[in-house]
């Protein structure tokens, strides 16, 4: 089974530990859905920069298929992370620099290596995604990440050529999300940390507590980690239940370590 994950990969700074690790949603999924035993390539950008060369050697050292990842003139995208007293990460105003990453537009030769997927893995902010909504082809399961975006416009546009658009936010979100479901060809799946998440399918409704964990390290990547063992999973078996309890059960083990991955730099 091959999985496309594009396009953000990101070198994020906490200034608590002081110390770097990597982070962004599609290498976070790209390395996920590798342990969960997939054929995963990361296609996308890194800069020319040191933070490049520790993505890469992180990536090639886990298996990523890095065909189509290139490596451009500039800077690797990076970020600031703090952490609350729980273990909640928090971002800073002029922390995130998206470097190469915001200015890479996937190439044809992109496009026609990952028509060859099963599954696509992507977010909602991408400056490829609107492409990616034309290109996708029947047979591929999409999953997007449409972050805490509470403006649901892009959303009800794509909501029938994706198959889960995934939503990390509030209880609140849940009765919009849920009127946006219904009719609808695609899955949405609003995740609330300690709260759980939940599942909304048409006119259907499927719920899922909170795995305890004994102390929260950071949540930084638990929603990538949630995406990826829910998108593996319904792809397996298409039954929402099972696939919202694989998402929980990766999201509490990513809890444990800081990181969007876990893995440090020396």
């Amino acid at each position: 089974m091959k999985v496309a994950c594009f396009s953000v990969a990101a070198l994020d700074f906490f200034p608590q530990q002081n110390d770097y690790f990597a982070g962004g949603n599609s290498l976070n999924q790209a390395i996920r859905m590798k342990q969960l035993g997939l054929d995963t390539s990361f296609v996308g950008a890194l800069g020319t920069d040191e933070n490049g060369d520790r993505i890469e050697e992180l990536l090639r050292g886990v298996g990523v298929n890095l065909a189509q990842c290139h490596r451009v003139e500039g800077n690797t995208a990076t970020n600031r992370i703090f952490n609350d007293e729980k273990g909640e990460r928090f971002g800073v105003d002029d922390a995130w620099n998206g470097g190469v990453y915001e200015t890479y537009l996937l190439s044809e030769e992109d496009w026609k290596y990952m028509a060859d997927s099963d599954i696509w893995v992507t977010h909602a902010n991408n400056p490829n995604f609107r492409e990616a909504l034309k290109r996708k082809p029947r047979h591929i399961l999409m999953g997007v990440d449409f972050l805490h975006f509470k403006e649901y416009g892009l959303l009800e546009d794509s909501l029938d050529i994706i198959t889960v658009a995934y939503f990390g936010g509030t209880p609140d979100m849940a009765d919009d999300l849920a009127r946006l479901a219904k009719g609808r060809k695609g899955i949405v799946v609003l995740t609330l940390g300690a709260e759980g998440s939940r599942a909304f399918v048409d006119d259907k409704v499927y719920r899922q507590t909170a795995l305890s964990v004994e102390k929260v390290i950071d949540t930084t990547g638990c929603g990538d980690a949630f995406q990826a063992a829910f998108t593996y999973e319904y792809y397996k078996s298409r039954n929402v239940t099972a696939a919202l309890l694989a998402g929980a059960e990766l999201g509490r083990t990513a809890t444990q370590t800081h990181g969007g991955v876990p893995w440090i730099t020396q």
